[in-house]
């Protein structure tokens, strides 16, 4: 069972979620609203599954496979709300890298997305253990890692 990589990445991910609820709240209606909503969403759904393997939630692969079903339905989701290249992009996190290098945002997107449908896919049929899915939940993790470190201050 992978404990560690999972309880680090979920507790950074819980503080830095925490520490956005404590900030200014973006207009719900802004775009940065849009986004914050959905990705606060997919943490919804990401979270119990990698407390799943990690042991600190009780596995059941049923549930597992639901939230996995769940973000990739949110996996489309926040991209549109981001500001195109040449617009007045409001007060976000967001380096300005995301507009200097859209295409490697795209890729990073990209590989994001391939992870979710990469876990869905591992999931159809059943999960009858973590070891069918943690491969594919440390990809979709290190997707996200991966785009936040190089595209959000």
């Amino acid at each position: 069972m992978i404990v560690v990589p999972y309880r680090k990445f979920f507790v950074t991910a819980l503080l830095g979620a925490a520490l956005v609820g404590c900030s200014n709240e973006a207009d719900p209606n802004s775009p940065e609203g849009k986004r914050q909503a959905v990705f606060k969403q997919m943490l919804k759904q990401s979270e119990p599954m990698g407390g799943m393997l990690s042991d600190r939630l009780p596995f059941d692969g049923n549930i597992f496979a639901e939230h996995a079903k769940k973000l990739a339905q949110l996996a489309d989701q926040p991209w549109s709300h981001f500001p195109e290249p040449g617009e007045d992009p409001e007060t976000n996190r967001a380096k300005a890298d995301i507009w200097s290098d859209p295409q490697g945002f795209a890729q990073a997107i990209d590989t994001y997305k391939t992870a979710v449908v990469d876990l869905t896919d591992a999931t159809q049929g059943g999960v009858s253990g973590p070891a069918q899915v943690s491969d594919q939940l440390r990809a979709v993790q290190q997707a996200c890692k991966a785009c936040h470190d190089t595209y959000r201050r």
